[in-house]
């Protein structure tokens, strides 16, 4: 690993993409179309984020203050990084499992009626530099209720106890409001439980689907109604890619009033990457979307040794297209922002003992989205996959008096892949940016894969293996 990173190869990447350009055979080749539709609008977009819980922003915490404003910058800046929008929270139960680099948090009620406000410094932390860079959004989701309300009296494991869903309801409320009292800090989203269909070593509590309805119906919406609390409620989080255990909490307009967000992680088998197929991570969710929910994606990575190549982040990057375009998700998350750990969990790897670092590609390929659609942006009809290899999204940008028109273009083809982008009343500017296995978020002009404005749109050649965003207006 190494704390100085590659920008240094943009010169070398741009004079390979000049050659490959001025010699591509494709320049008597016809162009497939992608068209876009600016009056067919589709999901609000909520954001793109990930997590520094269970003390990895910790990690991060203990480098040296220049290297910890580099990575930062890469994370959360807009303007010289990948400009994430959500950074999601553990809410602390108080177990004594793993350590201080990798364990639980303290509860913020350790025993009925006793409220603790300390201990979570490291997630304040990283909220607070976060939103020093634009990142105005806070997830929190709760791995276990604190054990005293659990039926086995351990935050590994069991259930809550059914005597306990008021009082759960109630420190699920406290902790929304202790952090805008105590840290000045709100919180955007609620979540009850982190993956409830799993039993794992760490924390974790088990519901089926009736359980979550009576907890909803009869005390969490309630609850949050009555006192007005400030914060949406995330139904779900199931560990794979399923809204099964949200439907009869939905099917109840008594609990889905309550309802702003139906959340699901995308972990699938073995979770190896490239060998799990984004199939396998993908489906419409019929049910949250017929009640008219917001749809996210509030976790994953994968578990096989670290790749930080391109191979990797085009994988990651399809999988975005497929949520957001196919599966009208509004809301993505990677796992962690950063750790220390050998495998695919993190955007950015951390080596503690060195205090070196490693952006992954996967950072800046999901950066493709995340820097330019903006929470409040709106996706727009356009064509998903007008040719072999290449998919394609396009968004309306809500920031500006000038509405302009983000599209997002994938190159899996080992070679150039030219399309036509139909933008009905044409481009009046447009500017570029690529993510490539030399480019990291690049900007990119019209010799090198930006295109050709005309009156229906522009056409343009995909550099090959590239995510490339244009921004239209």
């Amino acid at each position: 690993m190494t704390t100085r990173r590659s920008f240094i190869l943009s010169g070398l990447a741009a004079g390979l993409s000049a050659r490959a350009f001025a010699s591509s055979p494709l320049q008597n080749i016809a162009a497939a179309e992608c068209r876009i539709e600016p009056d067919q609008l589709r999901q609000r977009m909520d954001g793109f984020g990930a997590s520094g819980a269970f003390f990895q922003a910790r990690l991060l915490q203990r480098y040296p203050p220049a290297e910890r404003t580099r990575i930062l910058d890469l994370l959360f800046s807009p303007v010289r990084g990948a400009g994430l929008s959500i950074v999601r929270n553990l809410i602390g139960d108080g177990g004594n499992w793993g350590n201080k680099f990798n364990g639980p948090t303290p509860s913020i009620e350790p025993r009925p009626g006793v409220w603790n406000w300390q201990g979570d410094d490291d997630q304040i932390w990283l909220m607070r530099a976060a939103a020093r860079r634009g990142c105005a959004r806070f997830m929190s989701t709760a791995w276990s209720p604190p054990a005293w309300m659990k039926t086995n009296h351990n935050v590994v494991g069991g259930r809550l106890r059914t005597e306990c869903y008021q009082d759960y309801a109630e420190y699920l409320a406290q902790y929304v409001l202790g952090y805008q009292k105590h840290h000045r800090l709100a919180i955007y989203a609620v979540s009850p439980q982190n993956e409830p269909d799993v039993t794992v070593k760490y924390s974790s509590c088990y519901w089926d689907a009736g359980q979550y309805h009576r907890f909803f119906r009869d005390h969490l919406v309630p609850l949050f109604t009555r006192h007005r609390i400030p914060a949406h409620l995330i139904l779900g989080e199931d560990s794979t890619w399923s809204d099964a255990i949200c439907r009869p909490t939905l099917n109840d307009p008594a609990s889905a009033a309550g309802v702003d967000i139906v959340a699901a992680h995308a972990y699938a088998g073995h979770n190896h990457v490239p060998k799990v197929p984004i199939s396998a991570r993908t489906g419409y969710f019929s049910t949250a979307l017929g009640h008219h929910k917001q749809v996210w994606q509030t976790e994953v990575s994968a578990f096989n040794p670290n790749d930080a190549s391109m191979t990797d982040g085009l994988y990651w990057a399809k999988l975005v297209h497929y949520h957001l375009a196919q599966d009208q998700v509004s809301g993505w998350l990677y796992w962690w922002l950063v750790s220390g750990g050998p495998n695919r969990e993190a955007l950015i790897s951390l080596d503690p003992a060195s205090q070196g670092w490693l952006p992954n590609r996967r950072l800046f390929t999901l950066g493709q989205y995340s820097r330019f659609i903006r929470p409040g942006d709106v996706r727009l009809e356009a064509t998903h996959n007008p040719m072999p290899g290449v998919f394609t999204s396009a968004y309306q940008l809500a920031a500006g008096n000038r509405k302009k028109i983000a599209v997002v273009a994938i190159n899996e083809n080992p070679q150039p892949s030219r399309i036509r982008f139909i933008l009905p009343g044409g481009a009046r500017a447009l500017n570029g940016w690529r993510t490539s296995m030399f480019e990291e978020l690049r900007p990119v002009g019209m010799f090198f894969g930006l295109g050709v404005r005309n009156a229906d749109g522009w056409l343009c050649e995909l550099m090959p293996h590239s995510v490339t965003t244009f921004v239209a207006g």
